[in-house]
């Protein structure tokens, strides 16, 4: 019995981590995973744009804790109309990756095709007035130059134009 037992608990252990290789290791090896996209050439930012600086506010305000950077293939992306839906090759060049794990906010993938400069920088100043009853908080408190890049940043999240 005892053997028996042992013999279960290293098949489970052999599985798991035959699931974790292919989880984790194999996608390396699929090169349309690994590909830039034309989207992701259009987001190779130089470290010192505004759109780059505008990703590091992003990131130091948790935007992403909100906010997501995905647009899933299920009907309720597809029927919000919120843009192609998103391919690995999109995120090739960002480090790291935000994609977000929780919707509370809209999806933000391509929210520089859906709204426009100053749409975004009266919003982040004070979201409930744009858009009443939402749960943002307001980020009245960066700087004009956060703000500005924040903004490029948002506004940068769109497809690439067709060649």
């Amino acid at each position: 019995m005892e053997r028996n037992a042992l013999g279960i608990y290293l098949a489970a252990i052999a599985l798991f981590m035959m699931g974790t290789f292919a989880t984790i290791i194999l996608p390396f090896f699929d090169k349309e995973m690994m590909t830039p996209t034309a989207n992701a050439e259009a987001r190779n930012y130089t470290p010192d744009s505004a759109e780059a600086k505008g990703r590091q506010v992003y990131i130091a305000n948790g935007c992403n804790t909100c906010h997501t950077q995905v647009v899933r293939p299920v009907k309720a992306d597809l029927a919000m109309n919120i843009g192609p839906v998103s391919v690995p090759g999109d995120y090739a060049n960002d480090r790291p990756h935000l994609f977000g794990s929780n919707r509370t906010g809209p999806d933000l993938m391509w929210v520089g095709a859906r709204t426009s400069k100053d749409w975004n920088l009266a919003h982040l100043k004070d979201p409930q007035k744009i858009v009443p009853g939402s749960i943002m908080p307001k980020f009245d408190y960066l700087s004009d130059q956060d703000l500005n890049d924040l903004v490029a940043y948002l506004m940068s999240l769109k497809p690439a134009p067709a060649k």
